[in-house]
């Protein structure tokens, strides 16, 4: 239950802000003074051992990018309700604290999202059953109802270490405009900085007078009372100023902080000022720092790659950055290497190195296959194409020059589903998609494909139009001055991201089922229209029984080719959906308004998740088991070693995606016998078309055992799919499919 005090904290303080928002009609300066407002009430205190300052705790209402799932102007509800059952005589009476519950209830952000959506989708059943609640748990149909965040937003760190505050407020004065709302508002933001500054710096100096003059806090203290006033001069000023304001605009995802740090790190080694273990201590607490903010579907960081600054400096701090993961092996950051031919050997023996310790960590994006791609994709010169970014779980943005948030998915798998089904969701029973026909109707598998592609076509429809959705509300709502202020061009050209300020305002959705419902295809394809071992109305009553009765038939669904095996039957497939879906979503751009709107096959946890409520399936899979994991083969189904594997997933055309990604698994043994085979086959992939590898090195007995006796195992990292996590904190039905899928032994 609150306590007395928090619950007193908590109620004026939505008085306070509620007032705050309804005295400003304009909605940038609106945005700015609520910031300014809730800054030192959302900091956290400092501890004593702290070397880099800067935590944040949301409250009951406030304004943020990508919060807890609450997002522009949330409103926690469930914090309101505590208060009122826990002291209902104090804030039950209060009229104040009352009204503005009852205010936010109706002016958050994702109410008026929700309420939109439901307005335009009230005639379709799924979403009537739901009431279209954006951010719960629904799984109807082929998608999930849009969430309204704006994540993966990389701003322009490089130029915040490069200008510092006052060099920002130069810059936003010389781009002041004869409307200079805007330009108030940018400054009020940058206000929040120095307020956040000036707040731990208080609290460093009453640690300094009660503990004495430890050399961590007065190096602190000198790094706080500098970055106020000037740009930074060393690593650990450059360290704390990235990450204040970070925690303040509830920045996500990291972008390339070896070009951002790399310079001050390498002037504090030759000066002699820092050596690399306290570089790498000042790192370990920032690891602290991100495991604090818990978003292990972000947190990503990213090292090496084309484009950058200063490359030798950059690949010095990489280096240390990949150290400190080596030794420290969290679930966050997401450490990115982008490999290309030509980068310094030593990166990349260090990345397959770290990630041999079982860190899972780097990831690995090759730049000679992404660059071209991206810039096809994207439509974007080969500089903008060099800013790429896998943020989050592993979508395309460019740093500083694009937003592309994923905020709805498509299920693949359902969609067959629905297909065979006259467009009954079979979990929930209920229609949730239009009626294409009856199996019977399906004469060809011609016949059998238009009628999946319209599944998919109604659903496609539903997100590109909610993705549109989202960024209107946002725009009506508000500017995200923090972002804006570091996005390239919004200060120039005194806009907004929304507003035209961004250079490329994106677009994505993510696919989950992809490879499940392509191999589910091949086999229908062949056992009833090329075989003809059976009728396709067979085949789906024996998917209705859950294969109860049918052992032999499931078999021989099982038994049918699979993509991951590089045969052409299965992979042909496999590109016929991934093209089709990629290419759809194309489409899309035009018609809803964005400079591109693509799909990513980038799962998450999802794919296991959203296997519980999917029905069985032609490729083998029963009711509720696990879909394939974004690019990756069916569970158990890549029989022919890895590198067959990989030829079929470099088959894929990477300019019509913005992010898919490859799950690889090897043994330790392996890795340890045939490190120079399994590094040439690594080298090979992603010289030869292969985009990107999430690389495992652990037994699948590690993890049987990590299941049965937890308490073990306890820091045993794994690699889902578009993050990582301790293996024994997973749901049962993930920790199942992480267990089934393949991991190549030494032979």
């Amino acid at each position: 239950m609150i306590n007395a005090a928090e619950a007193k904290r908590q109620a004026e303080y939505c008085i306070h802000f509620t007032n705050v928002y309804r005295e400003e009609n304009d909605k940038y300066l609106r945005e700015a003074k609520c910031l300014k407002m809730q800054t030192n009430h959302i900091l956290v205190d400092m501890d004593e051992d702290d070397l880099i300052v800067g935590r944040v705790k949301h409250g009951i209402v406030g304004f943020s990018p990508q919060y807890g799932g609450l997002y522009t102007y949330y409103f926690n509800e469930e914090i309101a309700q505590d208060i009122l059952d826990a002291y209902p005589e104090d804030w039950g009476k209060n009229q104040e604290f009352l009204e503005a519950v009852s205010y936010w209830k109706e002016e958050n952000t994702l109410k008026k999202l929700n309420d939109r959506f439901t307005e335009k989708h009230a005639d379709l059943e799924k979403y009537k059953k739901t009431g279209g609640n954006m951010g719960k748990d629904i799984r109807l149909g082929t998608g999930s109802t849009p969430t309204g965040r704006l994540a993966l937003t990389i701003p322009d760190l490089d130029k915040l270490i490069q200008l510092g505050i006052p060099g920002l407020r130069v810059e936003v004065e010389a781009n002041r405009k004869d409307d200079s709302r805007l330009s108030d508002a940018f400054l009020l933001a940058i206000d929040t900085v120095v307020d956040a500054i000036e707040f731990y710096e208080r609290e460093t100096e009453t640690l300094i007078e009660n503990a004495g003059e430890q050399e961590h806090l007065v190096t602190l203290l000198k790094a706080l009372r500098n970055i106020k006033t000037n740009k930074p001069e060393t690593f650990i000023e450059g360290l704390q100023l990235y990450w204040i304001y970070a925690v303040l605009s509830d920045l996500m995802n990291h972008g390339r902080m070896d070009v951002y740090l790399g310079d001050l790190y390498a002037g504090d080694i030759d000066a002699g000022v820092m050596d690399e273990e306290t570089a790498i201590r000042y790192l370990t607490h920032l690891y602290k720092h991100y495991d604090f903010i818990g978003k292990v579907h972000d947190t990503r960081v990213v090292i090496g790659g084309k484009g950058r600054r200063n490359e030798e400096n950059a690949d010095r701090l990489a280096m240390v950055i990949m150290e400190t993961s080596r030794r420290v092996k969290g679930v966050v950051p997401q450490l990115t290497l982008r490999y290309y031919k030509g980068m310094k050997e030593e990166l990349f023996e260090k990345a397959l190195k770290v990630n041999a310790e079982g860190c899972s960590y780097p990831i690995l994006y090759s730049d000679d296959t992404n660059i071209p791609a991206v810039m096809k994709v994207f439509d974007v010169p080969e500089e903008d194409a060099e800013s790429y970014i896998p943020a989050g779980c592993g979508e395309y943005v460019l740093e500083s020059r694009s937003i592309g948030t994923p905020n709805s998915g498509v299920n693949l798998l359902k969609g067959l589903e629905l297909t065979l089904h006259h467009g009954r969701d079979c979990f929930y029973n209920v229609t949730a998609g239009p009626d294409t026909g009856d199996v019977e109707e399906f004469v060809s598998f011609d016949k059998l494909w238009q009628a999946f592609t319209t599944q998919i076509d109604s659903e496609l429809a539903i997100v590109a139009w909610a993705q549109k959705e989202c960024y209107n509300l946002m725009e009506e709502n508000g500017a995200f001055l923090h972002l804006s202020i570091l996005m390239k061009d919004c200060v120039e050209r005194g806009k907004p991201i929304f507003e035209g300020g961004v250079r490329y305002l994106n677009g994505t959705t993510e696919i989950m089922g992809m490879i499940s419902a392509a191999d589910s295809l091949t086999a229908i394809k062949k056992l009833v229209y090329d075989d003809k071992v059976m009728t396709l109305k067979e085949l789906v009553h024996i998917l209705d029984c859950n294969f109860e009765g049918y052992e032999k038939e499931r078999r021989m669904m099982q038994n049918c080719p699979k993509y991951g095996n590089d045969d052409a039957y299965a992979d042909d497939m496999a590109l016929l959906v991934f093209n089709y879906v990629a290419r759809k979503s194309i489409e899309y751009t035009d018609i809803i308004g964005l400079n591109k709107y693509n799909m990513v096959s980038v799962n998450n946890s999802e794919s296991a998740v959203w296997g519980t409520y999917t029905m069985a399936s032609a490729c083998g899979r029963k009711n509720g088991e696990a879909m394939a994991n974004a690019n990756g083969a069916s569970i158990g189904g890549d029989k022919n070693g890895v590198t067959s594997l990989l030829n079929s997933m470099s088959k894929f055309d990477h300019s019509i995606h913005a992010g898919v990604i490859n799950n690889v698994r090897f043994s330790k043994e392996l890795f340890q016998t045939s490190y120079e085979k399994v590094k040439l086959v690594i080298r090979t992939f992603l010289e030869h078309n292969g985009n990107q590898m999430n690389l495992m090195v652990i037994g699948r007995d590690d993890l049987i055992n990590a299941k049965k006796h937890p308490e073990e195992y306890q820091n045993l990292i794994i690699r889902i799919g578009g993050f990582s996590a301790r293996f024994v904190e997973l749901d049962s039905v993930v920790q199942d499919e992480l267990i089934a899928r393949t991991t190549y032994e030494a032979s």
